[in-house]
């Protein structure tokens, strides 16, 4: 995998957050019971979770995460690729996560991230 940039908390620095008013942020999906932040989470295998957190006062933390529910710690489906392209677990993990940066994407609500680009 390629060397990229990433901030504090591993996420890929290319990929940007852009709050949209609340009433888009909740058609996408985000929750904001935390109030100082917008919240999605998605299943993206059996207790594998898509998380994304975007501090509303400063976006530029972003942050994404690919979590196993059970263990709670972070499921690096990627570096699993990497190291074995033909895992089904990770390949179908990799293929939900895509659906849902290319989702919120769409929406504007992140932007920068490239199909296959280190999360």
């Amino acid at each position: 995998m390629e060397k990229i940039q990433t901030r504090k908390n591993g996420t890929n620095l290319a990929i940007q957050a852009h709050l949209l008013p609340e009433k888009e942020m909740r058609a996408a999906g985000f929750t904001d019971y935390q109030n100082p932040t917008w919240y999605f989470c998605r299943g993206v295998h059996k207790n594998v979770t898509l998380n994304v957190t975007i501090p509303k006062k400063n976006p530029k933390d972003l942050a994404i995460e690919v979590l196993d529910e059970n263990f709670l710690q972070p499921y690096d489906y990627q570096s699993i690729l990497e190291r074995d392209s033909t895992h089904s677990i990770a390949l179908a993990i990799n293929e939900k996560v895509e659906e849902w940066m290319g989702f919120l994407q769409e929406r504007g609500i992140l932007s920068g991230h490239h199909i296959g680009a280190y999360i």
